[in-house]
């Protein structure tokens, strides 16, 4: 596949498997994410470079649910956006699961708060 093809199926995921991760375990409304993959650079470590655009902007903390900080016995009222980036770097192993490659997830439109 090429990264214009990677990036329609990436987005097609973010915006089910990504939201439905998102909307379970975190207080917060269904994101539309629009997805461009690149591929990095030699200032890069990364050999792809996911670039996730959402509507709203992606908030630089979530808070968990209630029911999931109960059932779950969390400490913490909540993740930081690290967390939600490696929650989204597996699911880039739907797509290329013949070839582990270092990529890098990055929300470009966050709110920080």
């Amino acid at each position: 596949m090429n990264l214009t093809q990677i990036s329609s199926v990436l987005e097609k995921l973010y915006n089910t498997l990504g939201n439905k991760y998102l909307t379970t375990n975190f207080i917060t409304e269904p994101f539309e994410f629009e997805v461009k993959i690149r591929y990095g650079n030699e200032q890069d470590y990364y050999d792809y470079i996911i670039e996730v655009y959402s509507n709203p902007p992606m908030p630089d903390s979530l808070q968990y649910r209630p029911e999931i900080k109960k059932q779950q016995n969390k400490k913490a009222d909540g993740v930081h956006i690290s967390v939600i980036i490696g929650e989204f770097k597996k699911i880039f192993d739907y797509v290329d699961i013949n070839n582990k490659r270092h990529i890098g997830v990055n929300f470009m439109n966050r709110s920080y708060k």
